[in-house]
């Protein structure tokens, strides 16, 4: 990442009596808050102070007049400022993470100090939600390569109606305890998945209740009747891709807004269903056009329901292909416009802007994947699945600032720094039974929660760091993570606070075990006793009542892929 320094206040002296027995030995970095949110607390500064600590122990504020600070931007999208310095003011700027430096020489010595600030501009905190897609269906005939995917094995034009999906949210907030949730509608437009585009203006009619007039009252009813279940619906769109039956098809040839090629013929990028060619959207030249903001403006008035949950997730919003190409090789030429991936980046960073006026952030899936080298969206994409594998980039980017869904399809990722679920294969392969959900989010989502409120701080010789004391690697051949005594996990045995709740604790294993004795949270020790209940399907069922902690420690079994939830004695169930 390129750090951009800009504050840098010059370096004054320190003059004083020489105490031989009194030195300043280090300074540290003092601030009244670490992370600021102007879109939901706009206005609000920090202060800054800078202490130092002297050879007697003792740590004392330095007086800001005598000493030199600088700000500069280390993780950010463009050439933004994060962070800025007035007097002892910390003024947030564009989203990303800010670092403040402080020197101070004395004695012939220079002592360094900086201090890392969050920038989040966002209205929703999704390090601290689930977030899920739920496929819908997808009319059509696959083509052979994708004849044999999951989804396409068994009839997949209707997956899951409207009031199908409701129940579907029931059983995953059963499943999840209650925690915030966020699910995407997968193909909820006329058609299904990939049909329709560039248009959003029209809801499947296959997938409305009975009881309605239309599919789209029957959308908008979903997304109230969802909130009771913990749960915000919105939807899976499309900024990209384009397809000749789609109502805006004409119009945007007409207009010059699709990718060519160097013969100045459309470009089609790909087929997945028989007769259903894809084009791709040419994005700098629809928004110039202004046809990207009246389709995002179309869709809140379709929906204006969408404003409540102030989220939308944009599938493949890409810049280049492979390589580097570019995705219109015709209009990247200087002489028809010069439309470089770089040039798509500036018009995406537009569009995350205005979808942020009208009131909502934007996720997608991946990061760092289809773009200019470096260009994460951080500040801008507050949410992403399939998050690369690279410790560098965790350790930078806190999960505040931008978080992982699923980073791995083949496996739940690494557990030291964890990261949530994605739930879509999963409704896929059966919407009624939801096999393996819970144990996919009691090894993944459940410590990921929990983690997520803490900062990464160090990760040396296998072993990641985090504030508070908590550390995650093995220990004798057992992958853990800790808080001094409290084990969260031994292996794919949890035992986790759900911190979304008041106070509960989830224990899951994957392989069984019998008088297991677990360590309570030190936030327990007041708690003499505990009531269990099985987690399933259709809420809690009560297992014991009044198991006794004896000496900070609790003892259950439990059966094979088995997860409970445990309250204090006389807890209401919730």
């Amino acid at each position: 990442m390129k750090n951009l320094i800009y504050i840098i206040f010059p370096v004054i002296l320190i003059f004083g009596c020489h105490h031989a027995t009194r030195q300043l030995v280090d300074i540290r970095i003092d601030v009244d808050r670490d992370t600021f949110n102007p879109v939901l607390e706009p206005g609000v500064t920090g202060t800054i102070s800078i202490e130092g600590i002297y050879s007697d122990g003792k740590i004392e504020r330095l007086n800001d007049e005598n000493i030199g600070i600088g700000a500069k931007t280390r993780v950010a999208s463009g050439n933004v400022k994060v962070i800025s310095i007035e007097g002892n003011k910390l003024i947030p700027g564009e989203g990303g993470v800010g670092i403040i430096e402080a020197v101070v020489i004395r004695d012939g010595k220079t002592f360094r100090a900086e201090r890392s600030l969050v920038v989040r501009p966002f209205y929703r905190e999704y390090h601290q939600t689930l977030v899920l897609k739920l496929f819908m269906g997808m009319e059509g005939e696959p083509v052979e390569r994708i004849a044999k995917d999951p989804l396409f094995i068994k009839p997949h034009d209707v997956l899951c109606t409207f009031e199908e999906a409701l129940e579907v949210i029931r059983k995953t907030d059963n499943l999840t305890r209650g925690i915030p949730k966020i699910i995407y509608l997968v193909g909820w437009q006329k058609g299904g998945h990939d049909h329709l585009y560039p248009a959003w203006n029209e809801v499947n009619p296959r997938l409305k209740r009975e009881q309605d007039s239309t599919a789209l009252a029957s959308l908008r009813w979903l997304i109230l009747q969802s909130v009771k279940y913990n749960t915000t619906v919105s939807l899976h769109i499309n900024m990209l891709d384009a397809y000749t039956h789609s109502p805006l098809w004409d119009e945007y040839v007409k207009k010059d807004l699709l990718a060519k090629d160097v013969q100045v013929q459309l470009l089609s990028s790909g087929i997945g269903i028989k007769g259903n060619e894809m084009y791709n959207v040419v994005y700098p030249l629809e928004w110039k056009a202004g046809l990207g903001q009246r389709r995002i403006d179309e869709l809140i008035g379709l929906v204006p329901e969408l404003k409540e949950g102030h989220t939308i997730q944009v599938d493949v919003f890409i810049a280049q292909r492979d390589n580097g190409a570019p995705i219109s090789p015709w209009h990247a030429r200087p002489e028809n416009g010069g439309l470089t991936p770089d040039k798509y980046v500036e018009t995406q960073r537009e569009i995350f802007k205005y979808w942020r006026e009208k009131g909502f952030d934007v996720t997608g899936e991946g990061i760092l994947w289809a773009h200019p080298k470096g260009e994460g969206f951080y500040g801008l994409q507050p949410f992403a699945w399939w998050y690369p594998n690279d410790f560098s980039l965790q350790m930078q980017v806190p999960e505040k600032l931008t978080a992982r869904g699923r980073t791995n399809r083949e496996n739940y990722g690494d557990y030291r720094f964890t990261s949530s679920m994605h739930g879509e294969e999963i409704y896929i392969k059966d919407k009624e039974t939801l096999p393996d959900f819970l144990g996919m989010f009691c090894q993944t989502t459940l410590p990921w929660y929990y983690l997520s409120q803490h900062d990464r701080e160090a990760f040396a010789n296998g072993v990641l760091y985090y504030s508070e004391g908590i550390k995650a690697g093995e220990e004798n051949g057992k992958k853990i993570i800790r808080k001094g005594e409290y084990v969260l996990r031994e292996d794919n045995n949890l035992f986790v606070e759900a911190k979304w709740k008041e106070k509960e604790i989830i224990a899951y294993t994957e392989t069984g075990y019998d008088d297991k004795r677990w360590k309570m949270p030190a936030d327990w020790d007041n708690i003499k006793s505990v009531d269990i209940y099985k987690i399933t399907l259709e809420g809690p069922e009560k297992l014991l009542s009044n198991v006794r902690i004896e000496n900070n420690e609790l003892t259950i079994s439990l059966d094979k892929n088995m997860a409970v939830s445990i309250l204090p004695s006389g807890s209401d169930q919730k």
